[in-house]
């Protein structure tokens, strides 16, 4: 914990300091557009975002779940109404910034208080020198971790948005925006919550039973097969007439990209809970080399006007691409398991002789 916050402080100060020295010009062309001259809220909202995760993954490790909820409620109410506040007062683009570091930072310091300040055994646990064995031991997960996320999210989230935006339309994006929200939201929902779950138990079963960590994996898997496939099957069913109604005759034209999403949502909806299973055998390798697996899609818009298919179909592509790698990362991961667990039988049996 003590190593990310470290980490946190080092990345905010480069950013604050490329906020401090980037021209007005230069900070346009980077999309922030308006905030351009707010542009101190973006090392500030980078800070409470950063520090949230760091203050999750501890409350994770010792099982504070009801904490976590308490700051999904506390940001989910404190983030609209400051930039709903601010919106009647005239804020306008920056008011909405605002009032999203309102928001993360809410969750943030009611972690911290709840979690840190009251746990005295975590505080008294602190030392330099562990500290310098966590970066020796874990430098590994940082190296690996970033360039696999953005391949992850060029195959599947908001760069695959930018992607057919830029080879076929906005419009386009925006149904694939609106069946984001509709059918991968509330999946991603439920997904968080067990793996949060998931991950504070298997990191205290991957080295004292891996069999109850494959007995655990066992029981996710198929449950969150059966509950996502249903959602996903009624949403699809009752998208021909919800869209219209709900949103307006315009938007029954985003009803194709929703069939064709469906197949990846429900891939990835499956595979989520149990997502950090390869880091939490220290297997960084394998968890990197997925994602390359599922980053298929244009890649240039040259390209895309040459031979592109059409927009339905490249979805379905994508899908397939998505629950392929998905289905070969549960593979991996089940695989792992196993290995662990032998590996772990075989010590204990040579420590017992």
């Amino acid at each position: 914990m003590a190593t990310s916050v470290g980490a946190l402080t080092g990345m905010t100060g480069v950013l604050a300091l490329i906020m401090w020295l980037a021209s007005d010009r230069l900070l346009t062309q980077w999309w922030l557009g308006p905030l351009t001259s707010h542009r101190c809220l973006l090392p500030i909202g980078f800070a409470c975002v950063g520090g949230y995760y760091v203050m999750v993954a501890a409350a994770t490790r010792i099982s504070a779940f009801r904490e976590i909820a308490w700051t999904r409620i506390s940001q989910g109410l404190s983030g609209p109404i400051s930039q709903i506040a601010l919106g009647l007062l005239g804020a306008g683009a920056p008011g909405l910034a605002i009032g999203f570091i309102v928001g993360q930072s809410s969750g943030t310091f009611l972690l911290f208080s709840r979690v840190i300040l009251k746990s005295p055994s975590l505080r008294m646990a602190l030392s330099w020198r562990g500290v310098k064995d966590v970066v020796r031991r874990y430098a590994r997960f940082p190296l690996f971790a970033s360039w696999s996320r953005i391949l992850d999210m060029a195959g599947s989230g908001p760069i695959l948005f930018l992607l057919f935006s830029a080879c076929y339309s906005s419009e386009i994006a925006g149904y694939m925006f609106l069946t984001e929200r509709v059918i991968a939201r509330p999946l991603l929902m439920v997904s968080t919550s067990l793996l949060q779950v998931f991950t504070g138990e298997a990191g205290q079963a991957v080295q004292t039973d891996p069999a109850r960590l494959k007995r655990r994996f066992r029981q996710v898997v198929p449950r969150q097969l059966l509950l996502a496939a249903s959602w996903i099957v009624v949403a699809n069913l009752a998208a021909g007439w919800v869209f219209p109604v709900l949103f307006g005759h315009q938007w029954a034209a985003a009803i194709p990209y929703l069939r064709a999403l469906s197949v990846a949502y429900l891939a990835q909806a499956v595979l989520h809970p149990v997502s950090t299973s390869l880091q939490i055998m220290e297997r960084q390798a394998l968890a990197a080399a997925w994602p390359a697996g599922g980053c298929v899609g244009p890649r240039d818009r040259d390209h895309c006007l040459a031979c592109r298919p059409a927009a339905v179909t490249a979805l379905w592509l994508a899908s397939l691409a998505q629950l392929v790698a998905c289905g070969m990362m549960l593979v991996l991961i089940s695989w792992s398991i196993g290995q662990i667990e032998r590996q772990w039988v075989a010590r204990s049996v040579g420590g017992g002789e």
